[in-house]
């Protein structure tokens, strides 16, 4: 039998946070659907973190007292649930399309850039483990979504995930502009002036999806390139929390007494297996209907879930947190950005220009 007595109290105990959150999620949506086609690439969800720390910074309380349960809820709860929703919008189809030369170079990058962005965060900077892992995991698959993603498996701190998501969206809004420049004129000839080449390089090299698009837009023909090799790389995030949390169990044997315990993140199960769902959707006679709800419907959705919930993640952070180790981690980031840039062009350069040229 349902208790609605203690089903009004939760919903009332978390209606103050929940309200302010919904609110700063609907500006920042709003703010995301005016600029769509600015020059300024913000998702909606970084929107939200950007007026949710600014607001913090002026109303402390807002994350405290009757407050601090919604915003425990939005940032913790909600936020599984959108990455695992995520899902719905990403199909498993895109390995097919993408070919097996642009595959291997999609995820050998990946694999390098996270690689590196491990050994160089945590070994060299003497970053923690979390904020390591949050950083590589951000600048190889997908920038914010999957530092929204992993953080939590982490149990990563506020303030460790905005750090990490400041720095990847600032290297990646310039990468979004160098791109386009550097191919117009350095490395013209070096890509051959091809189109497809190009992007491919952003595709592989750019963290966001909205700077992605806005790199890739920017030469004619390279889009829908870009874009595949960009949907392999969120198609991953599943994955890549599963194989993150490995690596954070690992490291945190080797610096703690104790013996830590693996537990399996459900909303990452659920994202891969949301994913499956939407490629057999989309392989049945419903392919039309079911790609234009998820299109029309959910993609639109799921965007407000994770703007939401990050809204509630950025009412968390302390700048005064961010500015003990802010040094380092831009540092981290700049490195970790160039690097896979680098990569990326090295291996459609000398990979995947010999076999579509």
């Amino acid at each position: 039998m349902i208790n609605y007595k203690s089903w009004a109290n939760r919903i009332s105990c978390l209606a103050p946070g929940l309200l302010v959150t919904l609110a700063l999620a609907v500006i920042a949506f709003i703010t995301w659907w005016f600029l769509r086609d600015a020059w300024i690439k913000f998702s909606a969800l970084l929107w939200a973190f950007i007026y949710s720390i600014v607001i913090i910074a002026f109303r402390p309380a807002l994350s405290e007292g009757k407050f601090n349960p919604g915003v425990e809820f939005s940032s913790t709860t909600l936020l599984r649930w959108s990455i695992a929703l995520l899902g719905l919008t990403v199909s498993a189809s895109v390995w097919v399309k993408m070919g097996s030369i642009g595959l291997a170079i999609v995820l050998i990058n990946m694999a390098l850039v996270f690689s590196f962005g491990i050994v160089f965060c945590k070994y060299i900077l003497k970053l923690d483990n979390a904020l390591s892992l949050l950083i590589s995991v951000g600048t190889s698959v997908c920038g914010a979504s999957a530092i929204a993603a992993v953080g939590p498996a982490l149990k990563a701190k506020a303030e460790q995930m905005g750090l990490s998501v400041a720095v990847i969206t600032l290297f990646g809004l310039l990468a979004m502009f160098l791109y386009p420049l550097l191919f117009a004129g350095l490395l013209a000839d070096w890509l051959a002036n091809n189109h497809l080449a190009y992007g491919m390089w952003v595709g592989t090299g750019v963290h966001e999806t909205a700077q992605v698009i806005a790199a890739a837009s920017q030469v004619n023909h390279a889009l829908s390139t870009a874009s595949s090799a960009k949907f392999i790389r969120i198609f991953t995030i599943g994955p890549m929390v599963f194989i993150s949390l490995f690596l954070f169990h690992r490291f945190s044997r080797t610096t703690e007494s104790r013996h830590t315990k693996i537990t399996v993140p459900w909303f990452a199960l659920f994202f891969v297996i949301f994913s499956l769902t939407h490629f057999v959707l989309e392989s049945l006679p419903i392919r039309d209907i079911w790609l234009s709800l998820s299109q029309t419907y959910l993609t639109p959705a799921t965007t407000f879930l994770l703007a939401w919930s990050f809204a509630a993640v950025g009412l968390k952070v302390k700048i005064s947190s961010i500015r003990a180790v802010g040094l380092k981690a831009f540092l981290g980031g700049l490195t970790v950005a160039i690097f896979a840039g680098v990569v990326s062009l090295i291996l459609v350069r000398f990979l995947w220009l010999p076999f579509n040229s």
